[in-house]
């Protein structure tokens, strides 16, 4: 486990529970992952969040997964986590994302984004990231794994504003250096913008998603998802010199 500067009991915990505790300030989502892959000694690396749950079954299927893939004839696979966000108290079933969390050591590593940090294959010598080489859901070098990650999210919708303010503004940041949003689009920096992206945001995850099936958590965060996306957008404004009057 990697801590950097935690005030409450989770170095406590964690030590109680068995684990190795390695201290390193905060540099950053990506380096700090990378400083983890750098310390694993295993030939597979793993990444999981303070607020996440590996069921006894998911546990099961990596062991597997792992064992089948240790022949070294084969091609190193990158394997995508199905992530069931527990919110309010609710698992939302319907809207749930992926994200890749497990491959062999020396085949990729993470990047430096200020948040949303991505997976990206190297270089096995030189640990150098290949020209283009994002890793994405459905590159044929890449896999699902069956049993879902369980997200324990925020209780209230108070304590995930708290974070989405702090959020929005980090990917205000880097869509301000890259003109891009998160998904990759380039971005425009028009007065329109906060509105058509939280317009689009709940749309997608209320409707097309079938958010509206996971029930109040459901419509609470296809909601709160919007938002986030139009205050970013507002930060985005803000950083080139625009505002919505």
């Amino acid at each position: 486990m990697i801590d950097s500067d935690s005030t409450d009991n989770t170095v406590s915990l964690a030590r109680k529970a068995g684990a190795k505790v390695y201290h390193n300030p905060w540099p950053g989502y990506g380096p700090q992952k990378n400083y983890g892959l750098e310390l694993a000694r295993g030939n597979w690396a793993l990444f999981i969040d303070a607020d996440e749950e590996v069921t006894p079954k998911l546990a099961q299927e990596i062991k597997s997964t792992i064992n089948q893939w240790n022949d070294n004839t084969k091609e190193p696979k990158y394997f995508w986590f199905k992530i069931v966000t527990i919110f309010l108290g609710k698992p939302l079933n319907h809207l749930y994302g992926h994200n890749l969390r497990l491959f062999k050591k020396g085949t990729a590593k993470w990047t430096d984004a200020k948040v949303h940090e991505q997976v990206v294959r190297v270089n096995n010598e030189t640990m150098e990231q290949f020209n283009n080489s994002t890793i994405n859901l459905n590159d044929t070098d890449t896999t699902i794994l069956s049993n879902p990650l369980l997200h324990h999210s925020h209780v209230t919708i108070s304590s995930y504003l708290k974070k989405m303010h702090h959020y929005t503004s980090l990917d205000a940041e880097e869509m301000a250096q890259t003109d891009r949003h998160r998904s990759g689009r380039t971005m425009s920096a028009s007065w329109t913008l906060p509105w058509h992206l939280s317009a689009r945001q709940f749309i997608k995850l209320y409707l097309y998603r079938k958010g509206i099936l996971d029930g109040y958590a459901g419509l609470m965060w296809s909601l709160l998802s919007s938002y986030y996306e139009f205050e970013m957008a507002q930060k985005y404004l803000k950083n080139n010199n625009l505002t919505l009057s």
